[in-house]
Formats: structure tokens, C-alpha cells, sequence
């Protein structure tokens, strides 16, 4: 593993086509903004194993519970708003 230090601005590039920037840093938390082409997925982790596991049962009546609702996956240039 690779294990670097940047500062809010700097960019690390992977390839030619995707580069990761550092856009800010909050105590513990760095939020970081990515850059790829279309056909470059980006998936959390803990979704990527959610996006994996077998089908959940069937919702019970009443409507869907939110974790089956289906996984967004964000390509780049979209905003990621919090619910």
C-alpha cells in the first residue's frame, strides 16, 4: 500500500485519465474530489460490498426499506448532495 500526504489543493494521478484531489480536511475527515472518464466507475467501499451481496428478501408491505433501495453511482462533474 501506498501511503501519502497532501495538502487541500494537491492532486494525486492515477494513469492519464484520473486524477484525485484533496478539496478539504476537517479534523479527521478529508473530503476528496475525483476526476475520470465516463467509463471509470467510483464506488465507495462499504457500496461496492453492498453491490455484491445477494438480493435482500422482499420488502415488506408498506414500501421499501432503505437498504433496498437501488445504489447510486456518481461519474464525475456529478454533486453528491447528503440526504
Amino acid at each position: 500500500m501506498l501511503v501519502l500526504t497532501r495538502k487541500v489543493g494537491e492532486k494525486i494521478f492515477l494513469g492519464d485519465d484520473v486524477v484525485i484531489t484533496v478539496t478539504a480536511i476537517a479534523g479527521q475527515q478529508v473530503r476528496l474530489g475525483f476526476t475520470a472518464p465516463p467509463e471509470v466507475s467510483i464506488l465507495r467501499n462499504e457500496l461496492l460490498a453492498r453491490s455484491e451481496a445477494p438480493p435482500a428478501a422482499e420488502a415488506p408491505a408498506g414500501g421499501e426499506s432503505r437498504r433496498q433501495r437501488p445504489l447510486r453511482m456518481f461519474r464525475p462533474g456529478q454533486v453528491h448532495q447528503p440526504v
